[in-house]
């Protein structure tokens, strides 16, 4: 664990470090800088110009895309009810409660703790078991692994690629097909694992036998406990409103970051931007989404940033620009979910010392 966290955050400033300079070793191999000279020595973002830009950020719109944050929580809060619902009854207070401390959980702690915090808590609130309760937490994740899945789909069909790009625009379309038939797949899975008596039996428990030791026993007992959290699946009538706030939840990302777009005046400045607003907000979600799907610091520090800039690059959007947009889209964020969970910590009667703890006590 502690070889993981120390390789997230060397990650995490590594891709600081390319953001803000310059590296130029094959000049510091010639002799002609000094090592510091091409290690520091150049800077890609000018903060001068940075600190104009945030000065000069539209206060009201700022104010709008902070405020999704909220909104955007209970949707997720209620949404998680209905998927909690065949297992236990879960109040909409709780579940706002409980995924806010998740949220604060996840922005200052490594691993996404926060995660395992929430189906351990809502075990406790509503007296279920733990994999029942992290089931349904599964449940819930995957469904938005899903949903970016097919959101990498559409944005890669939509995206007019500049003409440079005609080749890598070619290899995205080709890997939106296939990130169609691995969403595909996972739903196969889900429903396997959901209709299934018993899915460890016949050919897969055959293939489970095949794995040294006790581990093909371990997965199939820890699969099995997990999907009695999948039991929503078993209930049609759920799933149009999972849909829907599914959807709408990822509106409400494209939105915000549409607003926060409007806020720094890219709407106007930038005729690609211009052009397709939406579907820019869009462009810039999915590949920051994938981005903070790789290990990092806590709160995706630098690889959400990296990601941010690298996709507004494509609009022509400079690097100060880009830089301030990205902290600013972050800082609203991560704001939001460290000091609102403060007082729903206190509600649940935690420490964030506390949270760490949790994992060690996740035996099923």
């Amino acid at each position: 664990m502690k070889k993981r966290f120390i390789i997230s955050i060397l990650a995490s400033v590594l891709i600081l470090y390319l953001i803000i300079w310059i590296p130029r070793p094959a000049d510091w191999f010639r002799g002609e800088l000094t090592f510091c000279q091409a290690l520091v020595g150049e800077t890609r973002i000018n903060f001068g110009e940075l600190w104009r830009i945030l000065l000069q950020i539209r206060f009201i719109p700022l104010m709008i895309c902070f405020l999704i944050t909220p909104l955007h929580v209970l949707i997720r809060s209620h949404r998680w009810i209905q998927l909690v619902k065949p297992v236990g009854n879960l109040k909409l207070l709780d579940s706002f409660s409980l995924q806010m401390v998740g949220y604060m959980a996840n922005s200052v702690l490594p691993f996404r703790i926060g995660e395992l915090a929430r189906g351990v808590l809502l075990g406790r609130r509503i007296g279920i078991s733990k994999s029942s309760a992290l089931g349904t937490v599964v449940l819930e994740r995957t469904l938005d692994m899903l949903s970016l899945l097919a959101l990498i789909a559409v944005t890669a069909i939509l995206y007019e690629f500049p003409s440079h790009l005609e080749h890598s625009s070619a290899i995205l379309k080709e890997g939106a097909k296939l990130t169609g038939i691995i969403a595909g797949a996972i739903v196969l899975v889900l429903i396997y694992l959901t209709f299934i008596e018993d899915p460890f039996i016949g050919f897969t428990g055959r293939m489970m036998r095949l794995l040294p030791g006790e581990v093909g026993v371990k997965i199939s007992g820890i699969v099995r406990q997990f999907s009695q959290g999948f039991a929503v699946l078993k209930s049609p009538r759920s799933y149009l409103l999972i849909i829907f706030e599914t959807a709408l939840l990822w509106f409400l990302y494209g939105l915000q970051v549409l607003v926060a777009m409007i806020a720094f005046g890219f709407t106007g400045e930038y005729p690609q931007v211009a052009a397709a607003p939406l579907l820019t907000s869009f462009v810039v979600l999915t590949i920051s989404a994938v981005a903070l799907s790789v290990p990092s610091a806590p709160g995706g520090v630098g690889t959400f940033h990296g990601a941010v800039i690298l996709a507004l690059a494509l609009y022509g959007i400079g690097a100060n620009e880009a830089a301030g947009f990205a902290l600013v889209l972050h800082l609203v964020s991560m704001v939001y979910y460290i000091f609102g969970g403060i007082p729903f910590m206190g509600r649940e009667g935690l420490k964030l010392g506390q949270l760490q703890q949790l994992n060690s006590n996740m035996k099923l």
